[in-house]
Formats: structure tokens, sequence, C-alpha cells
């Protein structure tokens, strides 16, 4: 038969018998006329839909890359804050205050140094950003301005000054070590870095493998300003020593390095550190030692401050209890390299880069563990584009995996092109029809969702096809492709609907949580999702048609009945494997785990129960998936040289709490708490609005002010040991004062009366403030009067609390309930211009990091629990059976529970990408479940045996190749550095093998054992969505399902509906002229 007739495979005059078109008739008459067109505009016009489709999402992605930004990785915390709560919403006001232009707030993190960093050599004066992690509780009172570490650094000297008490060793005396690159050494071959040998390998190795580089020859100190000088090269002998424990070794005992050390200089050091070390303990050494206490110390103890910095920098704070027990035990220990952070960007990536990356620094007796660079934030952008890699391998093993199943390169390679269209679309979307302008990086773990979810939609399609066009070809003589396509998205479009809208609605409810990031990423994930259903219900079928049609062409398959002729006319050793394969597996689940379910079934239900009941105690009571618990987000994973530090090495050195002071408390008037920006922009931070209610110009105003100021210092959460700054006092004390020339004049002097008349106060407290500076400055936040115009429009007062600066949630809480609390009851008495007042702590992370982990602690679980809802909701409409959404969502439930359990296991804290992750813990585990219940309802039999029978044939293959895909594309995944995409992989292998599990061996198994038989717990449909076939005879007829062919089963004659109905349109047909028949037949096949 020639080729052309083949391509057209629809009803002809020429080739269809008056039985064949009585059938189709009568078929036709009964089919969804509006499913059916669509059906046949897909299977007879494949190529303008195709280039319909490819030339949309084309013009789609053009339009979302010329007219928005690309999306911007160089800084990977941008976003990680709340916005819209209580604390954000003072946060930004009282912010805006201060700084009212100066764009994004970081507040987890200080600004990528980069350009600012290397801008700043130009000038003497620190960026202001920059010495937030310096200055602290310098409150300057009497109207002074406090200079706040601002000077550069290089002007910084440390103690010792100009008398040299080092004996000829050369240490970096221009800025403090804290800002200074460090290295974390162990010991290697030895048990202690307590000895000569292992003092002096650390030397070694620093000469040879660091000081070599030019990098450090260029940013290293030397103790002069010429090095600042952009035409300086300087010679590596220039550079000053590093403080590492074998030089201040060898400068207590007068020597020039620790090159030439000796056993008896260790010995000799050791035991000045045991006559020393209670003085560090007790507090008596300090490292500038101005007190008398410290003075009158044994010399050998406060010398250049040199065993101050052993016992403070150089080891860890464990050290002091082994040099008590006299055991030397020193299992690590820090090389402060002469080089400034802040300011040696460029030199310092060098050397990482040429020195450090990816490489294990081993030297005799030492090895680098551990680094602090400055570069963390720097390098995890560069990274991130690099690990892309393993993502594309994910990729590219999915399609390996799906060719092999679908055994077709050309559906293989439109899966993937059908991958790339979704998230193109959805880039659209959130661009151009959401109009949403940040695009956070978490955002690029929509890529392996839909990765996993196309190919499990990828597969159920196709399995549905073949024996969709098994089960018509035994039926009609002609092939029929628009039936094929009817059929086969009258089933895979109900079963990926559910799975994709579950995963969708999943993903759209953590939108609810108040985080920048995580709102970004669950509107873009979803919205793949949907874009992915949206291709698989169009794209994909095109895909197939035009698969079908070319293997029509090229083995000349013409009928159905030469169909199976043609098949076996050809052998090709890549297709007969692959076809072993499949029945290689269609046998492993209709026999070997159907027996293995029905025979233990028993056995899974307690076991599963008992792994459910053991993930809710995992999460909910110990130990519980724990908040973060410090302001260093994991970037890397946690062998990396820079994570090691920020986990492992920091929390053990005391220099690292020099800077945890007390906690500021703030009350302020005058402002509106808003956070009037773009909530969906971390740019927008909004603009001060004032509340036009202040008014401290009422006496009755300033007398309450004046005894505010009196009760907060007799609060239990104020240090009242510590200075405070209260305007109206300073105020009062000022016009108090007896005229004189250096005062204000009158009527701004000399008064005895309190409070002020109001025009007094408004212009006394003007010239006040434009005589003396009457603002005090905490950190980088100024406090006092705020005028505009003249008019006083808000007022701040702040005290120090009795509360450290922490990270830790509970202590944060604690504070915030006992200060917040007490400021709110003083404004219920406040006079009506005050009562607007409110508390903040204008810390510079930690109040921040609390409200991001209260938004994570109230957030995360209300957006899982918001998933489950809308997968039971869509379940129970999808199946209309009461029992198995009831089973479905235990299984499901179970599954999210088992998996978050072992997160937990793993050490997984509820961070801001771990909380996006876990938001997809209800979406990935529903699929496989929704795809056995659905099969469970549309299976031809009334007993549950049957139709669990009938959902593991027809549905188990697919379903495990979907979950082997997805798990091979995590496990790709491990390799990465960037945590991120670790994190991703074990989520994707952890949630696909429970999932799986949970699916087959205990939802089946409910559902062998106690699942609904015939119409038990079935929700009826109303009478006005039923069909007119059937709406009167429901209970006479039900959907089957016969090899991926849905059809119509008379219950009492157990006869499949259309083949009744066929022949009765066939006897009437017969009735009709030639005439027309035809007119019937050109009348049928009009959609084509």
């Amino acid at each position: 038969m020639d080729t052309t007739d083949n391509l057209m495979d629809g009803p002809s005059e020429g080739t269809s018998s008056p039985d064949h078109k009585a059938s189709n008739q009568g078929q036709v008459t009964h089919r969804n006329l509006l499913g059916y067109r669509y059906s046949c505009l897909l299977a007879y016009y494949p190529i303008p839909v195709f280039c319909l489709l490819l030339g949309g999402t084309v013009l789609c992605g053009v339009i979302a890359t010329a007219l928005y930004d690309l999306p911007d990785f160089s800084d990977p915390i941008k976003g990680f804050q709340a916005r819209g709560t209580k604390i954000s919403r003072r946060m930004f006001s009282y912010r805006n205050l201060n700084f009212p232009d100066s764009g994004a707030f970081r507040p987890l993190q200080r600004p990528n140094r980069g350009d600012i960093m290397r801008d700043a050599k130009q000038g003497f004066q620190a960026p202001q950003a920059v010495t937030q992690d310096i200055a602290y509780n310098n409150i300057t009172m009497n109207g002074s301005l406090s200079v706040q570490s601002g000077l550069r650094p290089e002007l910084i000297f440390l103690p010792g000054g100009d008398e040299d008490t080092t004996q000829g060793a050369e240490f970096c005396k221009l800025y403090p070590l804290s800002t200074s690159a460090r290295m974390v050494l162990v010991p290697r071959k030895t048990k202690t870095l307590f000895s000569s040998e292992a003092m002096k390998s650390i030397c070694s190795m620093e000469n040879e493998v660091v000081r070599q580089h030019p990098s450090f020859t260029k940013a290293c100190c030397r103790n002069t300003m010429s090095q600042f000088n952009d035409t300086f090269d300087g010679e590596q002998d220039d550079c000053t020593l590093s403080w590492s424990l074998g030089n201040v070794v060898a400068a207590l005992n007068n020597k020039e390095s620790c090159d030439n050390l000796q056993i008896e200089d260790v010995e000799n050091t050791g035991q000045i550190l045991q006559d020393c070390a209670p003085y560090y303990e007790s507090g008596s050494l300090t490292e500038l030692c101005e007190t008398p206490q410290c003075q009158a110390l044994p010399s050998k103890c406060i010398q250049g401050g040199l065993v101050y910095k052993i016992f403070h920098f150089l080891t860890p704070s464990s050290f002091v209890e082994e040099i008590k027990q006299g055991t030397f035990q020193l299992s690590s220990t820090i090389v402060f390299l002469p080089i400034e952070m802040l300011y040696s960007f460029d030199e310092l990536w060098d050397l990482y880069k040429d020195v450090f990356e990816n490489k294990v620094i081993t030297y005799d007796k030492t090895k680098v563990a551990a680094l602090e660079l400055g570069l963390k934030y720097d390098l995890f952008a560069s990274y991130l584009q690099a690990d892309t890699l393993y993502l594309g391998l994910s990729a590219i093993l999915v399609v390996i995996i799906i060719n092999l199943y679908v055994r077709s390169p050309f559906i293989t390679a439109m899966t993937l092109l059908n991958m790339i269209m979704s998230l193109t679309l959805a880039y659209f979307a959130y661009k151009a029809l959401f109009q949403l302008p940040f695009f956070p990086f978490v955002n690029i773990a929509a890529a392996v969702l839909v990765i996993g979810i196309g190919a499990d939609d990828t597969f159920v399609f196709v399995d549905i096809w073949k024996k969709a066009r098994q089960d018509i070809a035994k039926k009609e003589p002609i092939y029929d492709r628009a039936a094929v396509v009817h059929e086969t998205l009258k089933h895979a479009s109900v079963t990926m609907f559910v799975t994709s809208f579950t995963t969708a609605s999943a993903l759209y409810a953590s939108a609810v949580s108040s985080i920048t990031a995580v709102k970004c990423f669950a509107i873009f994930a979803g919205t793949a999702i949907v874009a992915n259903f949206i291709f698989t219900v169009t794209w994909l079928p095109v895909v197939v048609v035009l698969n079908d049609i070319c293997s029509t062409i090229l083995f000349g398959q013409a009928s159905n009945k030469d169909t199976e002729s043609g098949k076996k006319q050809r052998w090709h050793p890549l297709r007969t494997c692959c076809s072993s394969l499949s029945r290689f597996l269609n046998k492993v689940f209709t026999v070997h785990i159907q027996t293995l379910i029905f025979n233990l079934r028993i056995v899974w239900i307690l076991l599963f129960l008992g792994l459910a009941i053991g993930g809710v105690f995992l999460v909910f009571v110990s130990p519980k998936l724990q908040l973060p618990s410090q302001s260093d987000f994991q970037v890397f994973r946690s062998s990396h040289q820079f994570e090691k530090y920020s986990s492992d090495f920091k929390k053990k050195y005391s220099f690292e709490d020099d800077r945890v002071d007390l906690l500021p408390y703030t009350a302020t008037w005058g402002l509106q708490a808003l956070d009037n920006g773009n909530h969906w922009d971390p740019e927008s931070t909004g603009k001060v609005k004032y509340d036009d209610q202040f008014d401290l110009s009422h006496t009755e105003s300033q007398e309450w002010l004046y005894n505010f100021c009196d009760r907060m210092r007799n609060q239990s959460f104020v240090n009242a040991g510590d200075q405070s700054y209260c305007f109206i006092e300073n105020l009062k004390t000022t016009l108090h004062s007896p005229c004189t020339d250096e005062t204000l004049p009158p009527p701004c002097c000399g008064r005895q009366d309190f409070p002020f008349p109001p025009d007094v106060f408004n212009n006394c407290a003007v010239l006040f403030c434009n005589a003396t500076n009457c603002m005090s400055q905490h950190g980088l936040y100024r406090f006092g009067p705020w005028f505009d115009n003249g008019r006083l429009v808000a007022i701040s007062v702040v005290a120090t609390s009795t509360y450290k600066l922490s990270l830790d949630y509970n202590l944060m809480d604690a504070y915030w309930n006992a200060a917040n609390t007490w400021t709110e009851d003083q404004m219920q008495t406040a006079p009506a211009g005050m009562s607007g007042g409110w508390f903040i702590s204008h810390s510079l992370i930690q109040f921040n990091f609390y409200d991001l982990q209260g938004s994570l602690a109230t957030g995360a679980p209300a957006a899982m629990g918001i998933s489950l809802g809308l997968a039971a909701a869509v379940l129970l409409l999808t199946t209309r059976n009461i029992l198995i959404s009831l089973y479905a969502m235990v299984s499901i439930s179970g599954a999210v529970f088992v998996t978050i359990g072992s997160l937990v296991l793993l050490g997984w804290q509820l961070n801001i990408f771990e909380s996006a992750i876990l938001s997809l813990a209800v979406g990935l585990s529903v699929d496989f479940t929704i795809h056995y219940g659905v099969g469970y309802r549309l299976a031809p039999f009334k007993d549950n045996r049957g139709r669990t029978e009938f959902s593991i044939e027809t549905l188990a293959p697919a379903i495990t190749v979907a979950a082997i895909s997805t798990f091979a594309a995590g496990a790709m995944m491990m390799p990465a550095t960037v945590v991120t995409y670790v994190q991703l992989g074990t989520f994707l292998m952890l949630v696909m093998t429970i999932s799986w599990s949970y699916a087959t061996f205990f939802f089946l198994a409910l559902c062998r054992t106690i699942g609904p038989r015939g119409n038990i717990a079935q929700i009826p449909l109303p009478k006005c969505m039923q069909c007119n076939g059937s709406s009167g005879d429901s209970n006479k007829s039900q959907d089957r399902i016969e090899n991926g062919h849905v059809a119509t089963v008379d219950r009492e004659q157990n006869e499949p509906l259309n083949v009744k109905e066929s022949k009765c349109n066939a006897a009437k047909v017969t009735e009709l002229s030639d005439d027309d028949l035809q007119k019937l037949s050109k009348l049928e096949s009009t959609c084509v």
C-alpha cells in the first residue's frame, strides 16, 4: 500500500468497509465532541501544532530575556529575610529613617567585598557598611557623636604600640587580627601541635606554599603606608611575620622566627603559659592591659600581649584546661596571615585559586583544615555556575533512561525540549505576567523538579499510548490515529492533571511564607509544573504522533493488521534489548512484586505505619527539625575549607566572641511601623512614613517621656550599669543651665520649670540640636530627635540591655517578649501624642535572624499543612471515593514524615533552602500513590484483589522507571561543591525511595486488604454533571480500562457498552442507502 495512504490513517471511501463505517459512526456519536476534535487536530495536523508551540515558546523566551534582566546569583543570600512581620516592619521603618536611599538591605551578611573593598584603598575613610562588624556598643553621651572605628584599619595599631617588646620578631601592627586572613591547621602524624617539630612544620609550610605566591607579596603587611601605593612593588622578605604559634613562641624566647626553634623554647613557653593561664581565665590578663590589675601581673605574662594572643587568638578555648592539667594536647591552631581581608579581595582570590582550591595542603606533621579568607559568598557565585555541570549530567542520565524505556530517540529528545520549554514558559510568566523582579538562586531547584516530573509524565503517556493503540488495533481494521490520541489523552490527562495540580498547589502553598526567597521559589516552581502539564497534553501528544507517523513510513505499517507483521520483519539489537527489559520488568511486577505485596500485606501495613509514627516522632518530638543556630548560611558541602571554619572551628576560638556585646534597647516615636516596599523585591525597602499623631511638645508628653526613661532603666532587661541616651533629659539639663556666653540664648537657658511650654520646647529643641550634635550613634544607627523643616517628627531613646548578642532563638525570643511586652504596656498609659511608640533592637543581624527563624518555624508547617489539605481535596474530587482518598492521604503523609524525619537524622536544619526543598515533599510524594489510586478506581473489576492486580500490572513498571530516573538525577548531583545541589540530590533520592515504597507496598497492601469493593464509599456525580447517555443508568455501568483503553461495562451482561452500541448502530446503518453512508463517512472525517 502506498505510504501516502498510510499517513492519512483515517477512514477513506476506498478502504473502509460498511461495518467499519458503522463501528466508527457509533463511536463518534458517544465521544466527547470537543475532546475528539482536539484529538483530530493533534493527530492530523501535528506539524503546524508542533511549530506553533515551539515558536510561541521561543517568542516568550525572547521577550523574557530581552525586556527583563537575567538572573543574577552574585548575591546568594539576597532575599533571605522576612517581610511584613511585626519585627520586619519596625526594622525597615527605622532603617529607612537612618538610610532613606541606601537600596537593598542585607541583614544576614556583610556586603560583598568586591568593588567596594577594592575602591576603599583610594581613601582613608572605610566604607560605612563595612564597619558594622567592628563597631558595637560605643554610645556617646552629652550630645557628642561617636566615631565608630571609621578610620582605615591601617591606622589602627595593635597593643604594644611604638614600644618593641618582641625582641626582633616583627609582626603586623596596622590592623586587628580579627580582620586578617587566616588558616586553621591540625596535626598530622602527631598527637599535638604544641611541639617544636609541629611549629616548624607550620612555618615551613607557610614559607614554601603561601608566601611564595605573588599575590601574598603584593598584599602583605609591611607596617608602612607605602604598600598602598598602586606602583609599589615590594619583596617577599619585606612582609611582616604571620601571627602563628611558632612565631609567637619564638618571640617569647627572643628569636626572630620559628625556623630555629628548639625543644627548650617550647618547654619554656609551656611553663609561662601554665603560670599565666589562671590570670587569663579570671579576666585579669587583657589585650591592652590598661587596668592596674593587669599591670600588676608578672611581666612574662604581659610582654607585648604575646601570651594573651596565644590564649585568645592562636589556640582553642579548651587549651587553657589542657595547660592547667599539664597535657598540652593542642588539636588545632590558627595562623593569621599578614593580609587584611577587607581590602585585599583580588589578591586573596588569586591566592585561594592557585594554592588552596580543591587541594589538601599537607606538610610533614601538619595539614590545613580550614580557611577564612572573606571569599565565601563571592566564591559561591562562581561555583554555582560551575556546578550546573552536575545538573546537566542529571538531565543526560534521565534522557538515557527515557530513551531505554520509550525506545525512541525522537521522543526522548523532544521530552528534553519539553522540559526546557516548561522552564522557559515559567520564566516568561514569572517576569512578564506576574511582574516579579527578583529571581533568587533557590529557583534553580525547579529545573530538577521539572526533569523528574517530565520523565514521569512521559513514561505514563507512552505506556497508555501503546496500550490504547493495541486495543484499538484489535477492534478496527483501519488504523485510526485520532482515536488513539483521544483514548490516550482521556486517561493520561486525568492522572497527570491530578499529579501536576497537587504538586503545583503544594508549591503555591509555600507562597504564604513571609520570606522573599521562599515566596519567589513557590511561584516559579509551581508555574513550571503547570507549564509542564500544558506541554504534556499539547506538545507530547504531537511528538508521539510524529514519531508514530515516522514509524509508519519507515516500517511500512499500513493498517492495524499489518502492524504486528511489520514489526516482525525488522530486527534491531537495541530494540530487542529494550523489549526484553520491558518484558522482564512486567514479569517482575506482575508476578514477584505482586506476590510479595499480597502475601505479606499485613506485615507491610504494620511496618510502614510504624515508620510513619517514627517519622512524626523525629519531626515533632525529638530531635525535631531544628531552627538554624548560625547566621553564616552553608553554601558549600561540609568538607569545604570555608564551611569547616564556620561550622567546626569558629566556635572554638575565643576571639570570635570578642564582638559579642549586649543588645541595645530602642524605643521610637513618630514613625509608623511600615514595610511599604515590594515584599517580592529585596531592593524595594519602602519609604519613611511619619506618625501624624506624634507630639512631644505637649507638656504631658514631655513629662511622660521623662518618666518613661527613668522607668526604663529600672527594668530587668535593661543594664542599669551602662549609660543610656534620652534626649528629653539632655534638653532639660541644658535649659536649666545658667545663661552664659557658651549656653543657648534665653529663653533656652536659666529655666527652672519643667515641662516646658510647647513654643519654648519647639524653639529650644531646634536651637539645642543646631548648637550641639544632639544625636547618639550605636553602630550604624543614630538615635535622638529627628527634624523635618524645623519640626520634630520622630524621636528615639536607647539603652543597653542585659541580653548578649546571640543567634540563639530561645534567648532572642525571651528578650523580645520581655522588652516588647513592657513597651506595649507603657504605650497603653501614654498621652495621645506618645501612644504610637514601639520597641525594636537595632542589632546588626540578631533580630533580623530571629525574625527569619520565627518565619521559618511558622511558615514551613503551614505550607505543608495546606499542601496536604489540597492534595486530599484533589484526590477526593478525582477518585470520588472516600476510602481510596483516605488510604492515599495516610500513605502520602507517612511518606512525607518519614522523608523529613530522615533529613532530621542527617542533620538538616530549617534554613532557607531547606525550607524551599521541604515544600516539595508533599508534591513529590503524591504522584505514585495517585497513579495507583486512579488505576484502582478505574479497574474493570468489583473485588479489591482484581483492582489491585490491575493497578500493579498497568502502572507499576512506568512508575518504577520514573522513580529510578528521578533517583538517578539526584544521585548525579551528589559530587557537587555547592551544598544546594547536594541537598537537592539527597532529597530527591530520599523522597523517591520512600514515596515509591509507600505507594507500592503500603498503599497497595491497604487496597488489597481493606480496599473498597464495587461502589462502596463512592460519591455519585450530580445529575447535572453526568453524561446524557449514562445519567439514567449509572447503576448499570462503570468505567473500565482494558490495556490502557477505557470501556463502559454493562454489569448485568459484562459486555462493553460501546461494543453493544456499535452492534446496534451497525444494524441501523445497514438500513441506510449507499449515499447516506457516504455522507456519514464524510461527516465523520471532517476533523481531518
